[in-house]
Parts: C-alpha cells; sequence; structure tokens
C-alpha cells in the first residue's frame, strides 16, 4: 500500500552529503490513525517502515523490495496531531547496482522518534 501523499506528504527536502532530509507531513485524518488509536493517534511502526521505504524510492528512482530491517529502535510516539512536522533523514549506501543500505533517522526539533537500518534491493 502506498501512503505517499495519502497518509504523509512531502513538505519539503535537503539533500545531504549522505543522502536526503525530507520533511513530511502526517494526515491525521488517515483511516489508520481512526483504529490506531481512536482518540489517541499513534503513527504504527510498520508505516514508519514503509515511509522510509518509499522516501528511498523518491531517491533512487526505481522500485525497491524490502529484504531486511537492522536495529530498528522505535524511541518515541508520534501523534500526527501534536507532532506536525517530521524529519526523515535517509542515508543511502549502494553495495551495488541492485543492492542498498538504508541509515534513517526520525526526528523533529526536540526528539527523536525512530533510528534503523534496512536493506532494500530493487524490484
Amino acid at each position: 500500500m502506498k501512503l505517499k501523499d495519502n497518509f504523509f506528504q512531502i513538505k519539503d527536502y535537503c539533500k545531504t552529503q549522505t543522502g536526503v532530509d525530507f520533511t513530511i507531513r502526517f494526515n491525521p485524518q488517515h483511516l489508520i490513525y481512526q483504529v490506531h488509536f481512536p482518540g489517541n493517534p499513534v503513527t504504527p511502526g510498520a508505516c514508519i517502515i514503509q515511509i522510509i521505504k518509499e522516501l528511498a524510492i523518491e531517491v533512487l528512482q526505481c522500485n525497491l523490495f524490502l529484504k531486511k530491517c537492522n536495529n530498528v529502535k522505535f524511541l518515541k510516539v508520534i501523534n500526527p496531531v501534536e507532532n506536525i512536522e517530521v524529519v526523515f533523514s535517509i542515508s543511502i549506501a549502494s553495495e551495488n547496482s541492485d543492492t542498498h543500505k538504508i541509515n534513517a533517522l526520525v526526528y523533529d526539533n526536540e526528539q527523536q522518534f525512530a533510528k534503523l537500518s534496512m536493506i532494500l534491493i530493487n524490484n
């Protein structure tokens, strides 16, 4: 399920030495937040992983498949009402033309929400 332009929108991006920092805005009205959790919306960890994958697709301009997640740390919940804009800092190291190691940090001005690494392969 594609989340971009429905569950979240890219508001801005900035290239870095190792990748791209994306500022995104969540859609607090999305169905996912109505069930996770009513009255206290929390961004599911699976959605955070999917967002990182979709942002990597934006950078690499190819279809990708999640092969493996390593060192996944969800440090704080992301409430789309309280945390209106969040930065997804994505660094990409391509091991070869088909395999890409992604390191991601999710944060705002005050706190870190998640950090993880994953292996994505061309699909």
